[in-house]
């Protein structure tokens, strides 16, 4: 259902939020989230995030690639954010056909690092992630997120 919903997006019309680097630019590192969450649970909330690297590299599976667009799963009481789905492309800034898809389960985690990546945002990125979906959960009893005040934004 992941590849769908990233098959799907690929023609609709997204506003990214420019986290890192410049989406102009292939010669940087980038990292973009799409704002509008995929669909958000008391447990986690699923988001769109993409990447484009200054040089080539190899996915934790040695799938070369110069960018990718992720689903990623975001559990906010552990603080930690998972890959569900990538898809890869060879060219930076998302650029020409894609050549692989994968597909992560929750017993198979692949986890949003940004290795080599500074600054690394993967905790901003957390953080603004659950801050937002926060907002959709508080009624929920027992589910509130300590040190709120400290939640930084995008």
């Amino acid at each position: 259902m992941c590849l769908l919903v990233l098959a799907g997006a690929a023609g609709a019309q997204t506003v990214w939020f420019t986290v890192l680097g410049d989406p102009a630019n292939p010669a940087v590192d980038t990292i973009e989230v799409d704002p509008s969450p995929l669909s958000v649970s008391v447990e986690a909330q699923t988001m769109r995030v993409r990447v484009s690297r200054s040089k080539l590299r190899k996915s934790w599976d040695g799938v070369p690639y110069r960018s990718y667009v992720s689903d990623v799963v975001f559990d906010c009481a552990n603080k930690k954010a998972r890959y569900s789905a990538l898809v890869f492309y060879m060219e930076p800034l998302w650029q020409g056909k894609s050549h692989n898809t994968s597909t992560y389960t929750r017993d198979n985690p692949r986890w949003m690092e940004f290795r080599d990546v500074s600054p690394n945002p993967n905790r901003q990125i957390i953080r603004a992630a659950c801050e937002s979906g926060r907002v959709k959960t508080s009624d929920v009893p027992g589910h509130g997120y300590p040190g709120q005040d400290n939640i930084q934004s995008l």
